[in-house]
């Protein structure tokens, strides 16, 4: 708050700081605008003891005025919402002053206090101000009970739900809530509740229409694909729940069960669907409870919203209508209805999720667009029904969010770089070369005379030299695809979830006259390497980029004495959890260090979790390390076999939130898009003979209260700690996963099946080929 005042200035208005008009008797509802005069009074208030704004010493403020009645100086209409956010004549303006503290507002006294209760109000109030910054409420009021106590004791500060846009009319809401027996007798509207001292010179605000209810949301919602409600609401009832999504036979089913804590909205940002124009699609939900109702909107026109055309239940033709199915919408009678093939349904029969199949227009552009699931009843906002009666979260509705990928046969590929290039398997030059869509690819580093190639950098997807997101959605994602990946030949397997669009390849080359490469072998198998560019000659310090927890490196060589060279390092392993090699396999029991818990294996989704001590001698308990520090190691299970891997996708949202994304066990040839098995084991300082085991972004998996194995994205601590007990070993190592494959079937480098005439290189009868 602001210690000194350098200055007067004269008061802009006409009106002083007033004090409120007390009455005996609440109102429920609080509706305040400006064109008539429904409030008692107006003024300002500062919370700073030694404001210039206040009375002292009984006498009269320094500084006065500062809030009148004007004209309302925005009546536009928003292209966004689609509507004119504030169409009233008169609204308060506000003169914020420099030598108001960080709390300095208009204040509105009421004609009548409204009762702080124990439940949660919302106080609605539009805001248009020049500057972003915080906006704060300030509740002035007494105790019912303390006849003694004044009318401007404050009894909340609460900032609004949202930040407030700059330049627009804003619905600023303020929950509020008490222990109850409080009346409030006014509100000042801190409109930049940002310290003061900074603040060079007086701005105006302006401040309309208050009102206190019920209802949570804002009415000016500005942001991509809105919902009606916070986008971090977690469901209130456990017995419905939106679980997954499908389109035709491509499904993801995102939580195991429903709980307190799983979220009621899921944006899917880095997963898409697959389509085509023109193509017909089937669309499901995956959903725990009846008598609720499905709906799928695709954001045509990339413009950051979902626009339902609809008119009594059916959509309007040629009206471009972005709600592309629904299970269920009636008019008004909710006895009858339609759903989108304009099928009539009634009485029992509206007890339905099942949507009929819809046609993407065949002239959509290719790229990736935005499309939205929603369970609710009997509503086409694309944000949920918030009636009073007809809450979708009350209903136990939600909403999952994901990308559409709408393609052609094939996308092109093309590459640059300095002192190299990239070609393809068979030296086909890639400029601008026509490749089948989401098949994997395999290319090649020739780096020229005199340099060596230390990685590629990928670009995938679609307007590769535009912004990666439009509202939100990625249109392409960047890879970096380390050196060790590659084959000792220089090629590479593009996988096929990185041929989701067009593919922009740089190779990174680098000098090797003066370059020391670092090669990482690990139970003497080459795993790793790195390459430092500008080396000198001299005694070997290993790069602290080689380190890895658990591992003792040391070096062959202890000079070089020339460039460029290759220093061979030895990695050995020193983690609690033995790694399997080709002639011994050690099995262990996994049990979380803050729980009486241990991981197993089972046939249903998700299908790992936590299961007691007494079951701990089955195989379904028993789990194998293989794979390497490097590269990531593999967590395999006796019950289910080597042909399977633990997996997961990234987990979604912040904080816990992580949860509900679910590490489980996939098939190591046939791995579900976007989702990673090579887990990295990390000290923990919970437990000496314990690890983390993480995924490459860092995230660890963590003992959830569901009884699952998901993460926590808050942090790693007991429950991300897992301790493990060797069980028994077998004669049979596990050096690599084994791929189940007839010898009749022709694969890809990734294990994906393709067709006999697939150029490139495959494998067939347990050999590698390369057909050109």
């Amino acid at each position: 708050m602001r210690n000194s005042m350098k200055k007067n200035i004269l008061a802009a208005c006409g009106l002083l700081f007033c004090s409120s008009l007390l009455h005996a008797q609440t109102t429920d509802e609080v509706r305040i605008d400006f064109e008539n005069q429904d409030y008692q009074a107006i003024g300002v208030y500062d919370t700073w003891l030694k404001s210039p704004f206040r009375s002292h010493d009984g006498q009269p403020a320094t500084l006065q005025g500062n809030v009148q009645v004007v004209s309302n100086i925005d009546k536009n209409y928003d292209d966004v919402l689609k509507s004119t956010p504030n169409a009233s004549d008169k609204v308060l303006g506000f003169q914020r002053s420099r030598y108001g503290s960080n709390t300095f507002g208009a204040r509105i006294d009421l004609k009548q206090p409204f009762a702080l209760t124990k439940e949660t109000k919302y106080v609605h109030v539009m805001i248009h101000k020049p500057k972003a910054g915080r906006t704060m409420l300030i509740g002035l009021g007494k105790r019912t009970d303390r006849p003694g106590q004044s009318a401007d004791t404050e009894q909340f500060w609460e900032f609004s739900t949202k930040e407030i846009e700059p330049n627009k009319w804003v619905d600023a809401v303020f929950p509020v809530k008490g222990a109850g027996g409080i009346d409030i007798h006014s509100l000042v509207v801190v409109v930049d509740c940002e310290d003061s001292n900074g603040l060079k010179d007086d701005f105006l605000a302006y401040i309309d229409n208050i009102v206190v209810n019920n209802e949570a949301f804002t009415t000016t919602n500005r942001e991509d694909y809105p919902m009606n409600y916070n986008k971090d609401q977690k469901c209130t009832r456990t017995d419905r729940g939106l679980k997954g999504i499908s389109l035709g036979n491509q499904s993801i089913a995102v939580y195991g069960d429903i709980s307190s804590s799983t979220p009621a909205y899921t944006y899917l940002s880095k997963r898409a669907f697959w389509a085509k124009p023109g193509e017909t699609l089937t669309p499901a939900v995956q959903y725990k409870g009846i008598w609720m109702h499905s709906y799928v909107y695709v954001d045509l026109n990339n413009n950051g919203r979902f626009e339902p055309k609809v008119e009594a239940g059916q959509i309007v033709p040629d009206a471009g209508n972005e709600l592309m199915a629904y299970s269920f919408l009636s008019a008004s009678d909710e006895n009858s209805g339609f759903n989108s093939a304009g099928t009539e349904i009634s009485g029992n029969g509206r007890n339905t999720l099942s949507m009929p199949a819809f046609t993407l227009p065949d002239t959509l552009q290719h790229g990736f667009y935005r499309m939205r699931y929603k369970v609710d009843w009997n509503s086409s906002d694309a944000g949920g029904s918030i009636e009073t009666n007809n809450h979708i979260i009350n209903n136990g509705g939600g909403a999952m969010d994901i990308r559409l990928n709408v393609h052609g046969d094939n996308v092109t590929i093309t590459q640059g770089a300095l002192n190299g290039k990239v070609v393809a398997a068979d030296d086909t030059e890639l400029n601008n070369l026509s490749i089948p869509f989401g098949q994997p690819f395999t290319i090649k580093m020739k780096p020229e005379h005199g340099f060596n190639f230390n990685g590629l950098r990928v670009r995938h997807g679609y307007n590769l030299t535009g912004d990666s997101l439009s509202h939100g959605t990625y249109q392409y994602v960047d890879e970096l695809v380390p050196r060790e990946r590659f084959n000792e030949d220089g090629t590479f397997t593009l996988p096929a979830e990185m041929i989701d669009g067009d593919v922009s390849l740089e190779g990174i080359f680098i000098d090797a006259k003066t370059t020391l490469t670092y090669e990482v072998y690990f139970n003497n198998k080459f795993v790793y390497s790195t390459a430092v560019n500008g080396a000198k000659t001299g005694a070997v310090t290993i790069p602290e980029s080689l380190n890895r927890d658990f591992v003792e490196l040391s070096s062959d060589t202890q000079t070089v004495t020339s460039l460029p060279a290759t220093v061979r390092i030895n990695a050995m392993w020193t983690g609690p959890m033995k790694v399997a090699t080709a002639t011994d396999t050690t099995w262990y029991n996994l049990k979380v260090s803050s729980q009486p818990k241990w991981v197993s294996s089972r046939t249903y989704a998700p299908n790992v979790y936590f299961i007691d001590q007494s079951d701990t001698d089955k195989d379904a308990a028993l789990w194998a390390l293989t794979g390497d520090p490097y590269s990531g190691f593999h967590l395999i299970n006796k019950a289910v076999g080597p042909t399977h891997v633990l997996a997961s996708a990234s987990p979604k949202g912040s904080g816990n939130a992580g949860g509900f994304t679910f590490a489980t066990l996939e098939s190591a040839s046939e791995l579900p898009i976007g989702y990673t098995s090579g887990w990295f084991l990390n000290v923990s300082p919970n437990d000496e003979a314990g690890f983390y085991i993480c995924n490459p972004e860092g995230y660890g998996l963590n003992y959830r209260a569901n009884n699952n194995l998901a993460y926590w994205t808050g942090g790693k601590d007991g429950g991300s700690t897992f301790v493990p007990t060797e069980v028994k070993k077998t004669s049979t190592g596990i050096s690599s996963l084994t791929l189940q494959q007839d010898a009749t079937t022709t694969y890809d480098l990734t294990g994906r099946s393709v067709g006999k005439n697939h150029r490139g290189i495959v494998i067939r009868n347990g050999k590698k080929l390369l057909i050109k």
